[in-house]
This record gives structure tokens, C-alpha cells and sequence, in this order.
């Protein structure tokens, strides 16, 4: 009887080091996953609100002037805007690793703010972020800044859409020569 309490606490033994050994730290593989998909986003939200009559006013500043209108949800030019936002996507795997994350939680105003900045000056896309209410788990707004330079201009966009309220698309050129040019193209849902 001894002995086979002896064979099961041995057994015991060698069961429990090999159950407690420490693994190694897995590394996160670059190969796999994206960013957030600015284009998959465009979708789910022309999904759920194509054919939805909203009217909505347009103001578009340039150089300080202002001129509005407005304008059915239904006769709007979609594509061109898509076509602008579409442009800041980073879902593709080639941008793994070219942009820093931070996930900021802001219990002042329930939210989650998922922010994208890149490492490198040269990206198109420079921010990306997404704030997300904590109940619903719903976007509240995005937010891009994007920036292409050249010799001749550089030229800077600001993107910002919160979902059936508002939409803006701020342009800035900076030219090498002449003056530039401020284009602040607004949509606000009624």
C-alpha cells in the first residue's frame, strides 16, 4: 500500500512540473489581421441607410466664402465622397506594423477611442480615429487626417463623419507658388 502511495505522489509530482513549465511569449505575427477598414465601413452604412430620405444642408467654404444649398439624401453624389474616404483605408496587411495604436477609454463621455497614427511621414493616411460608445458599441465619429506631399503643393484633408449627423471634408493646398486654397465641404443631416 506504501508503495503505490509512493508511485502516485511521484506521479503527482512530475503531472504538476510538466503542467506549471512556462511558456514562451508568443509574437505577434505581422502576417495575420488589419486595421480597421474604412471601405467595409461605407459599406455597412450604405446597407443600412440607402434609399433613406434624408435631407441634408450642404455648406461648401472656399477661401473663406460660403455658399449652401440643400440636398436630398437620394440625389447626392455618393461615389465622389466614398472615393475620398475609400483613399484612408489601412485595412490592407501592408500597413501592419506602419502605424502606432492607442486605445483611449473616456469615462467623461462613455467612449473608446481607437487612434492610428502613422510611424512614417510619407503615409497617406497620418491619423485614423474611431470613437465608439461603450454601451452600444456603435461608431460615433471618424476621424482622418490624410497628406500628400509633392514638390509643387502639399496638400492636407480632413475627414470627419459622424454617422446621420454630420459629415465634413476640409482640403488645404499649400502650393510652392501662389496662394493656397481651403475648401471645407459640410453635410449636415436634418
Amino acid at each position: 500500500m506504501f508503495r503505490y502511495f509512493k508511485i502516485i505522489l511521484l506521479l503527482l509530482c512530475v503531472c504538476t512540473g510538466i503542467a506549471c513549465k512556462k511558456k514562451a511569449e508568443a509574437k505577434p505575427d505581422l502576417t495575420q489581421g488589419t486595421y480597421f477598414s474604412i471601405k467595409d465601413f461605407a459599406r455597412d452604412q450604405w446597407k443600412t441607410f440607402n434609399g433613406q430620405p434624408y435631407l441634408l444642408n450642404q455648406f461648401t467654404t472656399l477661401n473663406g466664402k460660403t455658399d449652401s444649398t440643400s440636398i436630398s439624401s437620394i440625389a447626392l453624389k455618393w461615389s465622389a465622397i466614398f472615393n475620398i474616404f475609400f483613399e484612408t483605408d489601412i485595412s490592407d496587411p501592408k500597413y501592419l506594423d506602419k502605424y502606432d495604436f492607442v486605445n483611449l477609454v473616456e469615462s467623461a463621455t462613455q467612449s473608446r477611442t481607437f487612434s492610428y497614427s502613422a510611424k512614417e511621414p510619407d503615409l497617406f493616411t497620418q491619423k485614423l480615429q474611431i470613437t465608439i460608445d461603450n454601451f452600444t458599441g456603435r461608431i460615433r465619429n471618424i476621424y482622418i487626417e490624410t497628406q500628400k506631399t509633392s514638390f509643387w503643393n502639399k496638400q492636407t484633408k480632413k475627414l470627419l463623419y459622424t454617422p446621420v449627423r454630420v459629415l465634413q471634408i476640409q482640403e488645404y493646398n499649400e502650393p510652392l507658388i501662389g496662394k493656397g486654397k481651403e475648401l471645407i465641404v459640410e453635410y449636415k443631416f436634418l
